[in-house]
């Protein structure tokens, strides 16, 4: 993910009125007319959000022929599925932006099969109902361990964190120690470019470390 990128969607989503338009998308296509009679807005202060959306991606619109024998509509249509993850607490800091594909499902066939046991036994909407809360269930289960996972990550930040900070003088190394320890990041090339650094830059401060510590982690 881009950095820019992800603070792009993000100050779309901050809106709350583009945030309702995506909501409203998210169910099936629809036209500004429409959105901006259900959302209480003007016309044009629905059509500047979606030019906004559409310039990101995120929606796209094409035109279409009127129920009604009108002029033709420009409707509008998602035009992409990811999800945003922030994770924030006194040593926890990481942003996510994924996108989601169909190929993501491959290999999980056996969980789809066992959360759609029992939809032929009921009529078609009953049975994708039972389906969603099915799914439901079991995003709830998965939370519960990320939240679990991600308390237990934090304390062993903390603790790796304080050992830092109490043992290592130069804020330049501390900071070093810091991106390797939560990033996993071994590679000096890579941690240089990181921080926008040369190669050679971080090597002297991995073979100070060495030298003047126990640290051992290259």
């Amino acid at each position: 993910m881009e950095v820019d990128e992800f603070d792009a969607i993000i100050q779309l989503l901050q809106n709350r009125t583009r945030r309702r338009i995506l909501q409203l998308l998210s169910k099936e296509e629809n036209y500004p007319l429409e959105m901006s009679r259900y959302l209480n807005t003007s016309q044009q202060s629905i059509s500047k959000h979606l030019k906004k959306l559409e310039d990101q991606g995120l929606v796209v619109s094409k035109r279409s022929e009127s129920e009604k024998g009108g002029p033709p509509t420009k409707t509008y249509t998602l035009n992409r599925e990811f999800t945003i993850r922030i994770d924030i607490g006194p040593q926890l800091f990481s942003t996510e932006l994924d996108d989601l594909r169909d190929e993501d499902i491959e290999g999980f066939k056996e969980i789809e099969e066992k959360l759609a046991e029992g939809m032929v036994e009921e009529s078609f909407l009953e049975g994708h109902r039972k389906l969603i809360q099915n799914i439901k269930r079991e995003f709830d289960r998965l939370e519960n361990k990320r939240r679990y996972l991600l308390k237990l990550k934090e304390k062993a930040l903390s603790q790796a964190y304080r050992y830092i900070h109490e043992n290592i003088d130069d804020y330049r190394k501390r900071e070093i120690l810091y991106h390797t320890i939560e990033s996993g990041e071994t590679d000096p090339k890579k941690i240089a470019k990181q921080f926008n650094v040369r190669e050679d830059e971080i090597k002297k401060i991995i073979f100070d470390l060495k030298r003047e510590t126990d640290v051992n982690i290259w």
